[in-house]
């Protein structure tokens, strides 16, 4: 029953980070050229379609600039039969909203479902040939990806200064100790111990217990700095789950960064933060210029895994893991330019083992990362 119940907390949590279908609304509007009766079948269908270009539109405009722009390009290419055939739509309802007989025009309203993964999935897979001329012929596009792994390792805390009324309280009563000790030397106690020294002894009891105090209640955080830890093992795998989701998108011309020498130049680097030096761009450069001279661009990004915690759902191990780079253009002989901002991916994942949970972080970040390269690159020309 334990067994049964982790099971089940398992996929209930995995549904949750699944992509849900996103509704969508539009109209289209067609021509049709029949001076008698109602518009044939096509002339509908075509307004159906305009309609479901026109909503798929507008929810992309809540989504990265590189899908609608993909979507802007290719688009068109995906027929009315192709939406329900691939399962990119799911049809609520059409409902034709005017027939104007005057223009010769019908407008229709369409509502539905847009599943984006299949979207995106389309789109990808789409031959060369089908897309505008500005797109890149994907035979053609050759770059190399370089993606370092690390683990935060720890946090680095700075803390703030000691209590200034604490310390203004402490020189006080030193002072007035002080004062006392001058004041009454000639006299004794019974022991031989002058009244001032034990006055000045006790006042420095007092001054260091406030001082004690303002230190431990005075730390305040004032920022936290990320140390890294890399992750050579995870570096491998995610790697070659790249080079697999690009190869069964039709990019074979992708190059693995990580069989270039200079690869552990950039690891080290972003072992140490996020700043490359100008060295190291060079370095990579002129080594990818020298054995891939056909090479335009660089993709050169991180998977940055968070420390470990307990999922609060099942009390599972969750691991989150992020993916963030940037696209570099190979021009000149110094440092690459930056052509296109990756956009940030982040998923989350529990397991009963944190290398399991880090194998499905890594699944779900493998196929969303690759996915948002390849759109990039795509919408890009003179590739």
């Amino acid at each position: 029953m334990k067994k049964l119940a982790i099971a089940i907390c398992i996929l209930l949590t995995n549904g949750l980070f699944a992509a849900a279908p996103i509704s969508i609304s539009g109209q289209g509007t067609a021509s049709y050229t029949n001076l008698f009766g109602k518009p044939d079948k096509s002339v509908e269908n075509q307004a159906k379609a305009n309609a479901i270009t026109d909503a798929i539109n507008r929810a992309l405009e809540n989504q990265s600039e590189a899908l609608r722009e993909q979507f802007k390009k290719a688009g068109a290419s995906i027929t009315l039969d192709d939406y329900f055939s691939k399962k990119l739509i799911t049809e609520l309802s059409t409902n034709l909203l005017n027939d104007d007989k005057a223009e010769k025009k019908i407008t229709m309203r369409f509502e539905g479902k847009l599943d984006l993964t299949a979207l995106r999935d389309a789109l990808n897979a789409m031959p060369s040939d089908k897309i505008q001329k500005s797109a890149v012929n994907l035979s053609k596009a050759e770059a190399a990806i370089f993606f370092t792994v690390r683990m935060t390792s720890k946090n680095k805390v700075s803390t703030g200064e000691k209590s200034s009324e604490a310390n203004v309280d402490a020189n006080v009563t030193a002072t007035q100790a002080k004062n006392n000790e001058s004041e009454g030397r000639a006299s004794a106690s019974d022991d031989g111990v002058s009244k001032s020294e034990t006055s000045l002894k006790q006042a420095k009891g007092k001054v260091k217990a406030q001082v004690s105090e303002s230190e431990s209640s005075s730390v305040t955080q004032v920022a936290d700095e990320q140390t890294w830890k890399l992750d050579k093992a995870s570096k491998t795998s995610f790697g070659n789950g790249l080079m697999d989701r690009f190869s069964s998108k039709g990019f074979a011309d992708i190059l693995d960064g990580a069989e270039f020498d200079s690869a552990a130049q950039l690891d080290a680097a972003y072992g140490a933060g996020d700043d490359i030096p100008a060295a190291v761009w060079k370095q990579i450069v002129s080594e990818v210029r020298e054995s891939e001279p056909s090479v335009k661009y660089l993709v050169v990004g991180t998977l940055d895994f968070s420390i470990p915690t307990k999922d609060p759902i099942n009390g599972l191990h969750l691991m989150t893991g992020k993916v963030s780079g940037t696209i570099k253009k190979l021009e000149g002989t110094g440092r690459p330019r930056t052509f296109a901002a990756l956009a940030d991916i982040e998923a989350k994942q529990s397991a009963a083992t944190q290398q399991d949970a880090k194998t499905r972080v890594m699944a779900i970040l493998t196929e969303k990362a690759a996915d948002d390269i390849i759109a990039k690159l795509r919408n890009k020309d003179g590739m």
